[in-house]
């Protein structure tokens, strides 16, 4: 049988695995396959789509009867062995990924379902661990918990370890909501964000401090908008002074527990960027230093062992440049805003600023489309009634 044959898709596939298979040059009939309540296969062959989708039907009807679903022999009977299961099919998703799965399920999902009986798994028990969550956690970290306990809901649906009639998830909200009429979902107002003049002092705070690489480093992603992955994956080669002043942004770093390790950029995404004249002479020196030191294939801006930066690290010393620079602070160790806010100033730079298209914007920062791009940062400015009233004044 060639691999065409032996790997094609079927035509439908029924509740209780049932499928039926088109013909193909090894067989010229059409297939029905299946797998009875003690795991054998099923398989028969018939000669039209009428008789196959027959046959199909009163096998599904049996399957029904007998309330066997597929791999009922090793299913998991906890939520906790769920859980389990789900975490060691994390292996295609990227290691940070399975790692902040596997931290929201065991600080909020275990403690309060870990042995409750998955059968028994009722969108009350979901209710009951988002309430717990919600006492201390942030409305987009409560979403993350959520988010997690539907994976686990749609991994039992795919293994059929759960009944398509029953959701432990059904009318379980979890999404935070909107606080103004018409502003769409993650809304960033650029009055949340530090402005030119703070950031400029942040920068300052981080040359004082002896951090010349990473004040010019936020310098540079405050106005390419690049991902702290994408920034410190960056290469002398990777920028271009010429005509154009231009990021290739082809690649980022991805840090977890068992180290850092190079991946593509989000989206997968190969994008450019740009940045400000006022940029390009001290860039242009700083590549020419590293590519004299380390080559053009070198890091421009590693961490003190050579290797690639570490975040946390970094987030010692944004923090000391933070309060240094007079900003808001949530605690001694904590500024109010983040490295990756810079990005989203880096958005509204060309968004209002330069007053570039935000199909153009989209693309510079490497987001799914433009519509994302609006939805983010483009919203209600200023007084929305004066407005309405100047706007209605001569009517």
């Amino acid at each position: 049988m060639s691999a065409t044959s032996r790997y094609r898709k079927p035509i439908i596939s029924f509740e209780h695995g049932t499928r039926i298979y088109a013909p193909s040059p090894a067989e010229p009939r059409y297939r029905v396959v299946a797998t009875d309540p003690d795991g054998r296969r099923i398989h028969h062959r018939v000669a039209t789509e009428a008789e196959a989708r027959q046959r199909a039907r009163d096998l599904e009807t049996a399957l029904a009867r007998s309330g066997a679903r597929r791999g009922q022999g090793n299913a998991p009977t906890t939520v906790g062995e769920l859980i389990d299961r789900y975490l060691a099919s994390l292996g295609s998703r990227s290691v940070r990924y399975g790692e902040r799965q596997e931290y929201l399920l065991r600080m909020w999902v275990r403690p309060v379902l870990e042995h409750h009986p998955l059968d028994g798994w009722t969108p009350s028990d979901s209710e009951a661990v988002l309430d717990r969550a919600r006492r201390t956690l942030s409305p987009a970290t409560v979403q993350n918990v959520g988010s997690a306990m539907r994976s686990l809901v749609t991994f039992a649906y795919k293994n059929r370890w759960l009944p398509r009639g029953s959701d432990p998830m059904w009318l379980v909200r979890y999404s935070p909501a909107a606080e103004v009429q018409g502003q769409a979902l993650g809304y960033i107002p650029r009055t949340a964000l530090p402005t030119d003049d703070e950031c400029n002092q942040l920068f300052k705070a981080l040359d004082d401090a002896g951090h010349h690489n990473w004040a010019l480093a936020m310098r540079l992603k405050h106005r390419c908008g690049a991902r702290w992955g994408e920034l410190i994956a960056l290469r002398p080669v990777d920028l271009e002074f010429g005509t154009r002043r231009i990021v290739r942004i082809h690649r980022a770093v991805e840090q977890s527990r068992q180290g850092f390790a190079v991946k593509t950029t989000k989206n997968r995404q190969r994008r450019v960027s740009t940045f400000p004249t006022s940029l390009v002479e001290p860039l242009q020196e700083w590549c020419e230093q590293v590519e004299h030191d380390a080559g053009p294939e070198a890091l421009l801006f590693p961490g003190p062992d050579g290797d690639f930066a570490n975040r946390r690290a970094f987030q010692r010393i944004w923090a000391r440049a933070a309060r240094s620079a007079g900003w808001p602070m949530k605690r001694p160790t904590a500024a109010v805003w983040h490295p990756h806010d810079l990005r989203h100033v880096a958005a509204c730079w060309p968004l209002f600023d330069v007053g570039l298209d935000p199909a153009v914007v989209s693309t510079l920062l490497g987001h799914a489309n433009a519509a994302f791009t609006l939805s983010r940062y483009v919203g209600v400015r200023g007084d929305l009634g004066a407005t309405v009233t100047a706007a209605t004044d001569g009517w």
